[in-house]
C-alpha cells in the first residue's frame, strides 16, 4: 500500500513541477506552488513593473491559501489503516477541476493568455496547488508535500547519517519527480506551447489513478475493502 501511496505522491509532485514551470514562464514569472519563492518576489520593490509582480505574486499566495483552508477544513479525517481517506480522494479531484480549467484558459488562449487571464490563470494554479499540498499533509508519507520540496530536502539531509532508508528514497524521488516536470513543462512552452499546460492534469490524473482504490471501502470488520500487496 505504501508503495502505491508513494508513487502517487511522486506523479502528484510531476504535476506541481510542471505547473510551477507554466506560471513561471508563462503567467508573468511567479509559483503556484512555492510559495517561499513568491514570497520573496512579492518583497523585490526594486524590480521593473514592481507593482504588477507583486500583485500576480501576492494572488498566488492567496489562491494557495485558500486551496490550504478548503484542504484542511474539509470533513472526513484520517482513519483505521487507510492513506488515502475520502477527503484526499475529493481533494484530488477538486484539484484536477482546477487544473482542467487553467488548462482550458490557456488553450483558449493559445498559449498567450492576457493580463487578465494571467490572473485568473494564477488564482485557479495556486488554489490546486494548495489543495494538493493539503492532501499530501493529510496523507503523511514521510513528510512529502507533493507541491514544493525545501522541507523534504532538509529531511533527506537530517536523515542521511543513517543511511539510504525507504523514507530517504521516497524524498530523493519527489525531488527528482519536481525536477523532470518542470523540465517536460519547460520544453513543451517552448516547442508547442498550447500543450504545456496539460500535462500537470494529466499527471494528476493518473495518481488519482493509482491512489483511488485506497481509503474509501471498507469490509463490516473496519479493515480495508482491498488488500495491497505493494
Amino acid at each position: 500500500m505504501q508503495r502505491r501511496s508513494h508513487a502517487a505522491l511522486v506523479l502528484l509532485t510531476l504535476a506541481a513541477g510542471a505547473m510551477d514551470a507554466v506560471a513561471f514562464l508563462g503567467l508573468g514569472g511567479v509559483f503556484t506552488a512555492n510559495m517561499t519563492g513568491n514570497l520573496i518576489l512579492f518583497a523585490l520593490a526594486g524590480r521593473e513593473e514592481w507593482v504588477l509582480h507583486a500583485l500576480r505574486s501576492g494572488l498566488a499566495c492567496v489562491g494557495f491559501s485558500a486551496g490550504l483552508l478548503i484542504g484542511f477544513t474539509m470533513p472526513g479525517r484520517h482513519g483505521g489503516s487507510a492513506l488515502w481517506p475520502p477527503a484526499v480522494i475529493r481533494l484530488l479531484w477538486a484539484d484536477l477541476a482546477l487544473q482542467i480549467a487553467l488548462l482550458a484558459g490557456w488553450a483558449l488562449s493559445g498559449g498567450a493568455p492576457g493580463p487578465a487571464v494571467i490572473l485568473a490563470l494564477i488564482g485557479a494554479g495556486s488554489c490546486a496547488m494548495g489543495m494538493q499540498a493539503a492532501a499530501a499533509r493529510r496523507v503523511d508519507l514521510a513528510g512529502i508535500t507533493a507541491t514544493f520540496v525545501t522541507g523534504t530536502l532538509t529531511s533527506l539531509f537530517e536523515t542521511s547519517g543513517s543511511g539510504w532508508s525507504t523514507d530517504n528514497r521516497r524524498r530523493a524521488a519527489v525531488i527528482v519527480a519536481l525536477v523532470l516536470g518542470a523540465l517536460c513543462a519547460s520544453l513543451l512552452l517552448r516547442f508547442a506551447p498550447p500543450w504545456a499546460a496539460a500535462i500537470a492534469p494529466a499527471f494528476t490524473l493518473l495518481a488519482l489513478a493509482v491512489a483511488h482504490p485506497y481509503g474509501f471501502r471498507r469490509r463490516p470488520d473496519g479493515r480495508n475493502g482491498r488488500e495491497s500487496r505493494g
